[in-house]
This record gives C-alpha cells, sequence and structure tokens, in this order.
C-alpha cells in the first residue's frame, strides 16, 4: 500500500474515492496514444500510477479479476473466465456462457493454436507471434488465430456479423481472462483516454508501447506497489488498471454517453 495519500481509511470515518487530484490543463482531457508511454514513464507521475492501483485493488470489485482467472485451468474456456470477465462490470448471458462451456470444434481448435504458440519467452503481448495478432475480417484463413477467435467469440461460432453475439468489451474481458499477458483490456473509458478510433487495433497499439524500449515499460509497471493481498497482477492489467483509473480522474466520458458521474465501488 502506499503511504502519501491524505484520505486513507481510518476507523470510523470511511474512505472517499480516490479522485487523483489532476489540473486545469488535465480536466477533461484524453492522453494521445502516441504521448502515452512516455507519460506512464514520468518519473514524477510514479505516485500517481501507484496511487491508482492501491485504490482500485483495494476498492473496486474488479481486484477479484486476479483470483477467477486464476483458477481456470486447462485450455478451455472455464465458469472461471466468465466469473473473472463479469468481475469487470460486464454481463454475460446464460446462453453465452453455455455456449462458450460446450465443445465447439473451431473455437476449441483456435485455442489449442494460440496455447501452442505461447510458449515460455513468447508468450507476452510484446514477444509473442505477432502473427496471432494480425487479420482481417474478410479473409479468416490468411488471420491469426488470435485475431480469428476474437471474431469467433464476437460472432459465438457463426461468422455473421448481422446476427450480433457478445459485444466488444466482453469478449476482450473474456480474452484478457484465458491470456492474460497476452491480451490487453479495451473499453470505452481506455478508448476515451487515448482517443482510440473504432478501427484502431489496440492489441497492435499496445503491442507498440513495449517494443524497442529495453523493457523499461514492462519493468516500470511490474515495480510498482501494489496491496500484498492483490496477489499476481500481469503487466497488462496494471497498464489497464492505470488507463481506466486516470480516465474516471480527468472526468473523461466514453463516446455516445452523456457525462457520467463517479463510478461506484462495484463498478469495474
Amino acid at each position: 500500500m502506499t503511504s502519501s495519500r491524505s484520505n486513507r481509511l481510518r476507523p470510523g470515518k470511511g474512505r472517499q474515492r480516490d479522485l487523483y487530484p489532476v489540473n486545469d490543463t488535465e480536466k477533461d482531457q484524453p492522453i494521445p496514444m502516441a504521448e502515452i508511454r512516455g507519460w506512464l514513464l514520468e518519473q514524477a507521475n510514479r505516485q500517481r500510477l501507484e496511487d491508482h492501483l492501491d485504490w482500485y485493488l483495494t476498492m473496486y470489485e474488479g481486484r477479484q479479476f486476479e483470483w477467477f482467472s486464476s483458477q481456470a485451468k486447462g485450455l478451455r474456456f472455464t465458469s472461471f473466465h466468465v466469473l473473472a470477465a463479469e468481475s469487470l462490470s460486464v454481463d454475460v448471458k446464460p446462453s453465452v456462457v453455455r455456449w462458450l462451456l460446450e465443445p465447439d470444434s473451431r473455437r476449441d481448435e483456435l485455442l489449442d493454436r494460440i496455447h501452442q504458440s505461447l510458449k515460455p519467452g513468447a508468450d507476452a503481448l510484446w514477444n509473442c507471434d505477432q502473427a496471432l495478432l494480425e487479420g482481417d475480417r474478410a479473409e479468416f484463413e490468411l488471420s491469426g488465430a488470435l485475431f480469428e477467435l476474437y471474431w469467433n467469440l464476437r460472432t459465438l461460432g457463426t461468422y455473421d456479423f448481422s446476427r450480433g453475439g457478445i459485444g466488444q468489451v466482453t469478449t476482450s474481458k473474456l480474452l484478457a481472462a484465458m491470456f492474460p499477458t497476452v491480451v490487453p483490456i479495451r473499453d470505452s473509458m481506455v478508448e476515451a483516454l487515448l482517443g482510440l478510433g473504432d478501427h484502431d487495433n489496440w492489441w497492435m497499439k499496445a503491442r507498440e508501447l513495449f517494443l524497442d524500449d529495453g523493457g523499461s515499460l514492462v519493468q516500470l509497471l511490474d515495480g510498482l506497489r501494489i496491496p500484498e493481498s492483490s496477489g499476481d497482477v500481469t503487466t497488462l492489467r496494471r497498464l489497464d488498471i492505470i488507463l481506466w483509473m486516470e480516465a474516471n480522474a480527468r472526468g473523461l466520458t466514453p463516446k455516445g454517453q452523456r457525462k457520467r458521474s463517479v463510478p461506484s465501488q462495484g463498478e469495474e
């Protein structure tokens, strides 16, 4: 736990939500994707990053994500993956849960290919086979297994995009639960902070943050202090929490939504 915050939990007094102080130039302002890596590595921001992690992993229900995903054993989706995703404020319909848990030849083949590719030393977003992440919705036969799996889940295996299926945020969180060192979560608050467009490949943009930097961003994120009870929080999950909390601190509003009130401690 960090020690500099003045509104720490005190017996009988409770604790107010920590909206990290932002100055007038930061309020309601995103951090462009081209600038986020420098902002994260700025030494003056280190305490802010640790405070974001400390508050989230102490007060938000999303802190359960790590426990649920760690209980999910094997190469197939389990109820623990679903519970991990749902701990991040999404609802997975029972019919979708059944489809995830029942055998499906194409989905399970893709899972096998991904797991086989993620060997030691090539099992993180920044060092895995980039081909896993690349693809084209019009030519899945030329696409990477992880790219195709995303759309397989989105459409519940039909590849009929007009029929819908699992939403993009829920899909992102399910895949992050299955592949926590490879899949960075994308939700509306991350999009708002970084100014991501609908067609931006977040996986590739996130991967670029870690490439050719001598591991400095990984070292920074993994070296940030977190509550002792948090367990093993992956590099990508730390990044997700920091981005989500910073978007909230700045009062950013997801595209297409009215300005939101401060989320309750049960959210995310």
